[in-house]
């Protein structure tokens, strides 16, 4: 008789772990089903910035042929009701462009001017990394604005040119 109670209860255990392992299964396939991808807003934070710095790129170049010969103009930035909320003054190229020193720092700046704002997007910290192929002369240089996840768009300060949101 002894026997026979183990052996129904060997069994009993059997079944209750399949069924435990049946069950996250099923919960598990369920959870992946049902999940819908959230957005991903820090990338989106990071598209908003890139945009503000593009149309601050075009707005200094356009001031700066209106006053030209300078090497600093002054940008007036606008929240969305146009008032005005910040003035940064922004140091440009012989070509008209927004640029600094060729090194990190003179990418920070950049940044800071154009965008009037840390280097910062939704809480992170957006990195500002200056590269240059020697190579093919002194105007072969740019700036690499990226975050940690991966996202980054480089700009081009000799001819002022953006690339797009690569992620």
């Amino acid at each position: 008789m002894k026997k026979k109670n183990k052996e129904t209860s060997s069994m009993a255990t059997i079944t209750k772990a399949l069924i435990a392992v049946l069950f996250a299964i099923t919960l598990g396939l369920t959870m992946s089903f049902l999940h819908t991808g959230e957005e991903d807003t820090t990338t989106k934070a990071f598209a908003a910035q890139l945009d503000k710095f593009k149309r601050h790129i075009v707005a200094s170049h356009w001031q700066w042929r209106v006053r030209q010969p300078t090497n600093m103009i002054m940008l007036i930035h606008y929240d969305e009701s146009g008032s005005e909320i910040n003035r940064t003054p922004v140091r440009m190229s012989h070509n008209g462009w927004p640029s600094y020193e060729l090194s990190d720092t003179g990418c920070e700046n950049i940044w800071k001017a154009l965008v009037a704002a840390p280097l910062r997007v939704d809480g992170f910290k957006v990195n500002a990394r200056y590269y240059a192929e020697l190579d093919d002369g002194d105007d072969n240089y740019w700036c690499r604005f990226s975050l940690s996840s991966g996202s980054y768009f480089d700009y081009f300060p000799d001819d002022g040119s953006v690339t797009s949101l690569t992620n």
